[in-house]
């Protein structure tokens, strides 16, 4: 087989075989678990230092993406020898993503608004600022060559992903502002609002899933 590593379009776009593009998937896949569950961690453990809101919606967010790109893994290995129950699982798949996405959107937005109620002061350190920062840098790029795959393989899946890939980076870029103009101008309400807003992205997504999986 042709050498099907992802992290080059002109490379894919050479690659004319399924299982070779399958195989793209895949490690695109195993990258979005290893970098958003390490970004989504250590974003959580910012966040309780640092009181942001923000940083704990990206992180929540960020370990979403890595969870549903584990499903993917299962989903694509599973194609491979069985593609009618590769179809059920990706339907099974796209409730529980919904699922967990409006339950985070509940917790987030909850939590901004009392945030908010209260006047709640978080302070942006440096690590919370790199990683916001990080992922503003890699998750576009990452976002693109999911888009482009899925484009060649016809996966739903795993164009869905890269929509919440996509989400992600754009969630990272709210949070990277709201904690640069809270650490440089004292605006503590840009915390709790930009993680507001993270909610409502997330809650919307979610509600698109649900809406696509019940009736598409």
């Amino acid at each position: 087989m042709a050498d099907a590593t992802p992290f080059s379009w002109s490379r894919l776009r050479a690659i004319s075989d399924r299982d070779d593009l399958l195989a793209a998937a895949l490690r695109l896949s195993y990258f979005t678990i290893a970098w958003n569950g390490a970004v989504g961690v250590a974003a959580l453990v910012a966040s309780v230092i640092d009181g942001s809101l923000a940083l704990a919606g990206l992180g929540l967010t960020a370990l979403l993406d890595s969870s549903a790109s584990v499903v993917l893994v299962w989903r694509f290995r599973r194609e491979r020898q069985d593609p009618v129950a590769a179809e059920r699982l990706e339907r099974r798949a796209q409730a529980l993503i919904a699922l967990t996405m409006l339950v985070i959107a509940v917790y987030v937005g909850t939590q901004s608004i009392r945030a908010l109620r209260d006047g709640s002061d978080p302070h942006a350190s440096a690590f919370g600022v790199i990683l916001a920062a990080a992922s503003v840098i890699v998750l576009p790029w990452l976002g693109l060559l999911k888009f482009r795959v899925a484009s060649r393989l016809a996966s739903k899946a795993l164009g869905g992903d890269a929509l919440l890939t996509a989400a992600s980076a754009a969630l990272a870029a709210v949070a990277l502002a709201a904690l640069l103009l809270s650490s440089e101008f004292g605006w503590w309400w840009a915390d709790p609002a930009a993680a507001l807003l993270i909610a409502t992205a997330l809650a919307i997504e979610a509600t698109r899933i649900a809406v696509r999986h019940r009736f598409g």
